[in-house]
């Protein structure tokens, strides 16, 4: 009580400065959240905002700026404390309830957007993220190890947070219904009201993005239903007989069969070319290792492809180049896999089994998923052989995300154990999991990958929030250059001439890149046969392990149909004509060639 008739006194004697400071308290709160997890943002308007000239300068500072600062302002929150101070018969204790009660929601959306474009790197969605959260949730509960001290903290950072909020609140409801307020603060609250309420009306859906510097949350909320609504109708309108027009090589025959290594690069993405920090020493390795190649007899093409997700979401990105069809949120995905669980979906896997081939999955991360999730997952993909952590009995440290044994021994080792379970053709497939975010600590490259199988301590998980961007990204570019060094060992250790390697990107690196950077990844084409990786050339591939044109020449979507148009034009038993190349895939309701 004593409190509460203190904070009356305070906001009857100075209404106007504690007016204004809960209003900037409160408005500076909503977009924090998104300027605290954007590893890319400053708290501040960068400096080079007021190096331009007058015109960008100001389009910068008062209409749209990349760097995520909380320097901006809330066109609802403005408007309903225009409307408390301005409009006596509003100031009663329903609208106070409601202004408070639409802040609050405004708030936990904040937080809700920051955490799906920061962290999770997606679209705000309310029907992805519900699936998103209801099947990843668990996952990182499990494999994100956090102390007590953490959550201590992180409960008393709530609970004061609370506190700040519901006192600001109070603080504006008291001070904007005094009868001492000045008029100039209510002629200025009036006019940036009615400045946002322009703005909106200029820009519209241009204010539900997070760079624009009047922000709308009727705007965001508009455009995330919308979202929603599309994904939902899309996920249930899909109609397989495209697919499997589409994709029917019924028709041809392979004369021969070499075996095809498939594997995804966790984390590998076009931002080495990008920035200033990263592309002289990428671009060295680079050359250092095509030379190792060549002189080994391998020969290389490169392109960059398109991605359907940035910075995560790898399962999104193997499953579409696999499929041949964009699938960019959770949805999506989780309706194909239980779609598929009796007939088979026309995939890759599917169509080199047709030919012949034993498609084996290999999984090298530490997981507790039981044996009916990964056989619901399996049915899915087609998967003639799934190689587990838990079946390679690998008993040295682990590393990074799950955590995972080195990727260069998970290789090796299930490698040496499919040549003794086949003598088929082989469609090796798997996704590398020590360049995974936070990327340290990560295994040392060895000269026998058999000696990292002995038992040892395991380093200590990284904190990344203690990590400097300088550190992040040398952290990044180690992690990188350990999995291109060992790949490429792998490819000179196990490969012959019947082989070939296709090193894709899944995505890229979160924490070191923004979306400006594009979504494009790295794709790798090695083989001993100079005219199979020529072949490529047609599709935008430029000859060795570098590229110099930064523009995506495919998408994920594209390769499968393209990858089976080579396979079988360069292999082929029988002179027919070449199966149709689709570079998006598969687009529902778009005609497929004849």
């Amino acid at each position: 009580m004593f409190a509460r008739l203190s904070l009356r006194a305070v906001c009857l004697h100075r209404p106007n400065l504690c007016f204004w400071s809960a209003y900037l308290v409160l408005n500076f709160l909503l977009f924090l959240p998104m300027a605290l997890l954007d590893a890319q943002s400053s708290l501040w308007p960068p400096a080079t905002v007021f190096n331009s000239d007058w015109w960008l300068m100001l389009n910068q500072l008062f209409v749209w700026r990349a760097n995520l600062d909380p320097w901006r302002i809330s066109v609802e929150l403005t408007v309903l404390a225009a409307l408390w101070v301005l409009v006596r018969r509003l100031q009663r204790r329903w609208f106070g309830v409601l202004i408070a009660v639409i802040y609050s929601l405004m708030l936990a959306y904040a937080i809700y957007e920051a955490l799906i474009l920061s962290v999770w790197l997606l679209e705000p969605s309310f029907y992805s993220q519900f699936y998103l959260a209801r099947d990843g949730l668990p996952f990182l509960a499990e494999h994100v190890k956090v102390g007590w001290r953490v959550l201590l903290l992180g409960g008393v950072g709530v609970t004061l947070g609370v506190a700040l909020v519901v006192v600001m609140m109070r603080v504006l409801l008291h001070s904007g219904a005094s009868p001492h307020l000045r008029p100039t603060s209510r002629v200025v609250m009036g006019g940036l009201a009615a400045l946002c309420v322009t703005a909106t009306a200029l820009f519209q859906p241009y204010t539900a993005r997070p760079e624009m510097v009047t922000s709308s949350f009727g705007f965001k909320l508009q455009k995330n239903i919308e979202t929603s609504l599309k994904t939902y109708h899309d996920v249930m309108a899909f109609d397989d007989q495209q697919v499997q027009a589409a994709y029917n090589y019924a028709g041809y025959r392979l004369a021969r069969k070499p075996d095809i290594y498939l594997i995804f690069v966790e984390s590998y993405g076009s931002v080495l070319y990008k920035r200033s920090h990263f592309r002289p020493p990428y671009t060295a390795l680079l050359s250092e290792l095509e030379t190792t190649l060549n002189e080994a007899g391998w020969h290389a093409v490169t392109a960059l492809s398109e991605s359907p997700t940035w910075g995560g979401g790898s399962w999104l990105s193997y499953t579409s180049t696999i499929l041949g069809m964009r699938i960019d949120n959770h949805p999506q995905y989780l309706e194909l896999r239980n779609r598929y669980q009796l007939g088979k979906y026309p995939s890759l896997g599917k169509s080199l089994q047709d030919q012949g081939y034993h498609f084996a999955w290999v999984s090298s991360l530490d997981e507790n998923l039981s044996d009916l999730a990964w056989a619901k997952y399996t049915r899915f993909l087609g998967v003639d052989e799934l190689i587990r952590n838990q079946q390679m009995a690998y008993v040295g440290p682990r590393y990074g995300w799950g955590p995972a044994p080195p990727d260069q021994w998970v290789l090796h080792w299930a490698h040496d154990y499919l040549q003794t379970e086949t003598d088929k053709p082989l469609l090796f497939f798997t996704i590398t999991q020590n360049s995974h975010y936070p990327w340290a600590p990560h295994p040392t490259l060895v000269e026998d990958w058999r000696t990292l199988n002995q038992p040892g301590e395991e380093q200590a998980p990284v904190d990344p929030e203690t990590l400097d961007l300088d550190t992040r990204r040398r952290y990044y570019l180690n992690a990188v250059e350990y999995q291109l060094r060992m790949l490429m060992q792998f490819i000179q250790d196990v490969g012959d001439d019947n082989s070939i390697f296709i090193l894709i990107g899944d995505h890229q690196p979160p924490a070191v890149s923004r979306r400006d950077d594009g979504w494009s990844t790295p794709v790798h084409i090695i083989s001993r046969d100079p005219a199979f990786v020529d072949a490529f050339s047609a599709y935008g591939f430029t000859p060795g392990l570098t590229v110099t044109d930064l523009e995506p020449k495919l998408h994920h979507e594209g390769f499968y149909s393209m990858f089976m148009r080579v396979l079988l034009g360069e292999y082929g038993a029988d002179q027919v004509a070449a199966p149709d190349y689709l570079p998006r895939g598969i687009v529902p309701g778009q005609a497929v060639p004849n």
